[in-house]
């Protein structure tokens, strides 16, 4: 869902500006913009002639003219091709909380007469074009566009420049975390992994799976958490690490890495997050629900996992022979519950800062803005939701740096291991994933950013041609992850709660440079640094 809105919101910044210098299309009958000193109008019948054979009318020549031919014929491929959008789907998006925030960022671009916020009329001409039999393409949103259009055309320079400096800059610290890498590692004395365990391997273990329903009477909330129990030796325990998924996501998603851990003797507990999870992503879809989540699971998740752990302790004499450690638990959250992961170790949302980022000039240059600014919905007041028995926390991408914030990060003390990729198109790099490292004062920190992995694995073909509104079309555009990450996931991640979880300091090794160039692939390098320091500067 967020790559579509990507591609398109991308596209309307490409075409208005391609190249170094953007060429326009917006309106219903005319499009108005400046360039330099200079106002324009241009016809909406002028940019379909020119889509259609290349005509180039008196109105349009003065841009077309100052364009290279190959740039022309992007400009004219990018006003004639057709996507398949779901016109139901596409409401649907843009009637909820994220898709209205959405528009009243690209409003501010797309703008109607007088210098008002285009929002309404991109939605109209959005989910009317997409209803075209033909598919939805840009000179059809131009034509159901309900007035003449005014580009701000400083404002969509602006943002191009910072995408452009934004992508420049992601290339520049990657080479830097590279060098850094390179030059940590020369430095690590020689280790020969192939005479050390393979933590690829299963471990000795079997385990058991159970599907529990928990009801929390004080929340009037009911749960289901799936258990991952491993046999160990009678008398012995086993630390528990929580899993707490991303929005939309089901249980099962991580199921290698909870079969890994619970072979190794950890216990797994995947708690269903009601309001954010895959049930509300089909009601969504069905249109039975306004939200793609509901704004509460800020709320809700990290209660989620305190109650589950409450609950836990309770049955563990008698359901569990006492054989949970719930003095000993870890937290692994990828992508939103990412952000559950870091409440319940201890950051603290800054709502003054993230009322100052979520604000329309931020906009397209950081898409995660859009799911943390959610939070705004919510009463500000100072949250804890830091649960003691959390000694070490897993993440992966998360979305925090505004909902945190530098002070909300800065109160984690325990141990996290915190994973990043390369480029990302939704939660960047450089906007996200390194200055929320970076905030952590814990001394027990490690980054890794991995290449040629997807945060949102989509199959962007899939995406574009994508008609039906249920859950076999949401998960036709969903890739498998690549091997390469399950390695990463499962290797990494055993080492990290052996050695803070089950204190078993011989698996240290493995959180090294070293052993993140030894399972690093062609395709799929690795990074692994325990400090910014001299790499990356708060901005």
């Amino acid at each position: 869902m967020h790559r579509k809105i990507v591609d398109f919101a991308l596209g309307l910044l490409s075409a208005s500006f391609i190249g170094s210098v953007v060429s326009p299309v917006k309106a219903a009958e005319r499009v108005n913009f400046n360039y330099g000193p200079l106002d324009f109008s241009v016809s909406v019948r002028s940019l379909a002639a020119f889509a259609k054979d290349g005509t180039v009318n008196s109105d349009l020549a003065f841009l077309i003219n100052r364009l290279k031919p190959e740039q022309r014929e992007k400009f004219r491929s990018f006003l004639t091709s057709r996507y398949q959008f779901s016109p139901v789907l596409m409401a649907q998006f843009f009637y909820s909380s994220l898709g209205e925030q959405l528009l009243m960022y690209l409003g501010e671009l797309i703008q109607a007469p007088a210098n008002q916020n285009g929002f309404y009329g991109i939605r109209a001409a959005l989910i009317q074009a997409a209803a075209d039999p033909n598919g939805f393409s840009a000179i059809g949103f131009l034509q159901k566009f309900p007035t003449n259009i005014r580009l701000n055309t400083r404002r969509i320079l602006q943002q191009w420049n910072q995408i452009s400096a934004l992508m420049q800059e992601t290339e520049i610290y990657i080479t830097t975390l590279k060098q850094t890498f390179s030059a940590i590692k020369a430095t690590e004395p020689a280790i020969d992994f192939g005479k050390l365990p393979n933590l690829q391997d299963p471990g000795p273990y079997q385990y058991v799976k159970q599907t529990r329903t928990l009801q929390d009477d004080s929340r009037q909330r009911q749960f289901i958490v799936d258990l991952y129990l491993p046999n160990v030796p009678e008398g012995s325990s086993s630390p528990l690490v929580v899993f707490t998924n991303g929005i939309g996501t089901r249980l099962d998603l991580y199921d290698y890495l909870a079969q890994h851990l619970a072979s190794y003797g950890f216990a797994i507990a995947i708690p269903q997050h009601p309001g954010s999870d895959d049930l509300q992503q089909q009601a969504f879809l069905k249109g039975m629900s306004r939200e793609m989540f509901q704004a509460t699971a800020f709320i809700d998740r990290p209660l989620d996992i305190t109650y589950l752990l409450n609950e836990l302790e309770r049955l563990n004499p008698s359901e569990f022979k006492n054989q949970l450690n719930l003095e000993q638990v870890g937290i692994f959250g990828n992508s939103f519950g990412g952000d559950t992961a870091l409440a319940v170790a201890g950051a603290r949302m800054n709502f003054h800062q993230l009322a100052a980022d979520c604000s329309p000039q931020k906009n397209l240059v950081n898409l995660s803005l859009l799911v943390q600014c959610q939070a705004l919905q919510l009463p500000h007041k100072d949250y804890d939701f830091r649960d003691p028995r959390i000694k070490a926390a897993s993440v992966l991408f998360p979305d925090s740096n505004s909902l945190y914030g530098q002070s909300g990060l800065s109160q984690i003390t325990i141990p996290v291991l915190w994973g990043a990729v390369s480029k990302d198109i939704f939660s960047s790099l450089v906007l996200e994933q390194l200055p929320g490292f970076h905030g952590l004062r814990t001394p027990d920190k490690y980054l890794v950013v991995a290449e040629g992995i997807d945060h949102l694995n989509l199959n962007f073909y899939a995406l574009r041609t994508l008609k039906t509104m249920d859950q076999a079309g949401a998960d036709a555009v969903t890739l498998k992850a690549p091997e390469a990450a399950k390695i990463y996931l499962k290797t990494l991640n055993l080492a990290f709660f052996q050695v803070y979880l089950a204190d078993r300091a011989e698996y240290r090794p493995y959180l090294t440079a070293s052993y993140a160039q030894a399972i690093s692939q062609d395709s799929y390098t690795f990074v692994l640094l325990k400090s910014l320091a001299g790499v990356y500067s708060s901005r």
